[in-house]
């Protein structure tokens, strides 16, 4: 729909197949549009105006080496943007993916590279040649809490300046909240509102998830689930904003008794064992085969430290509430 509003008005559209496209069938969403532009092997650029755009596109397989090498030439006397589905320097926390090094890729000549396949929106500029991994448009759960934007781009004689324009629907976000271990009720109320209203971003419906910690953390976690229910009434008068989930982070409870200190910091030394990571991660896996797809996002395995984290500070606090009465 997009792709041919943009024709009817005659803009074209240049466009590479990255990882994921070439597992799709694509004959299922008919021919591409007139305006829009496959760049691949057999037809590595094009030039447009002014411009000559390069790109090659992926298949469905791995690919561990950098696409690079096989980018053209830039062509002299023409304005040369790049696009290219990778992993810049390595992408710390993804898959390397035709990993390429940024400094190979700025100095390859072009005058802006146009990145994909990270979700997190990034740019690299050396003299005058600049590189941006756009992001994605739209956050799809709570671990993509970076804000949807796409990116504008004006090239001239002075150089490529890019801006980011928001356009996400909802919004994902994390905020940690401290909690003191003697704070007033009220007190107590008027901040955590503050803060949670603060935490909305801007006139965007956002999912919130809230990270208790500090030394009044646990025991107020403890005191029957009260956590959840207290944040939950005070995010009912933020309009727009809809909490995801409460969390404590592990630490120390406050006068907690000697042997639950003791078994809670030799509980936090075992979490940091391979085998138990391990162990963790196979429970996580057959748990999350039985569960509707829905909630299988809830124990994504990159939520594995969380959730350790979060089943200590319960245990912890569980401990010393039973060890008091």
């Amino acid at each position: 729909m997009a792709l041919s509003r943009l024709g009817a008005v005659g803009i074209p559209v240049i466009m590479i197949r990255g990882n994921h496209d070439g597992l799709l069938d694509h004959a299922r969403y008919g021919p591409l549009g007139e305006n829009v532009i496959l760049l691949d092997k057999e037809r590595p650029s094009v030039d447009i105006g002014g411009m000559s755009f390069h790109g090659l596109s992926h298949g469905g397989q791995p690919e561990t080496r950098s696409f690079l090498p096989r980018y053209p030439a830039p062509v002299p006397g023409r304005i040369n943007v790049g696009v290219m589905h990778c992993s810049p320097d390595g992408a710390s926390g993804h898959d390397p993916y035709a990993p390429c090094s940024v400094s190979e890729l700025l100095g390859h000549g072009y005058d802006y590279w146009a990145l994909g396949h990270i979700h997190k929106r990034q740019e690299w500029r050396v003299d005058g040649a600049l590189a941006v991994m756009a992001g994605i448009p739209q956050g799809r759960h709570i671990r993509e809490a970076n804000g949807g934007s796409v990116t504008l781009v004006e090239i001239d004689g002075l150089g490529a300046r890019a801006k980011a324009i928001p356009v996400e629907l909802v919004a994902f976000r994390e905020v940690e909240l401290p909690m003191p271990a003697d704070e007033a009720q009220d007190t107590q109320a008027d901040r955590v509102r503050e803060a949670l209203a603060a935490a909305r971003a801007g006139d965007v419906p956002t999912v919130l998830r809230v990270a208790l910690s500090g030394p009044g953390a646990q025991a107020f976690s403890a005191r029957s689930g009260e956590a959840a229910g207290f944040l939950g009434v005070l995010a009912e008068d933020i309009e727009g904003l809809h909490l995801d989930r409460v969390m404590v982070r592990a630490g120390q409870l406050p006068n907690a008794p000697a042997l639950v200190g003791d078994l809670a910091a030799a509980m936090r030394e075992e979490a940091k064992n391979p085998g138990f990571r391990d162990e963790a991660e196979r429970m996580l896996t057959d748990l999350r085969d039985v569960l509707p797809g829905e909630l299988r996002e809830v124990l994504d395995p990159a939520e594995l430290d969380a959730l350790i984290e979060e089943g200590l500070a319960a245990v912890t606090a569980r401990l010393t509430q039973a060890e008091r009465t």
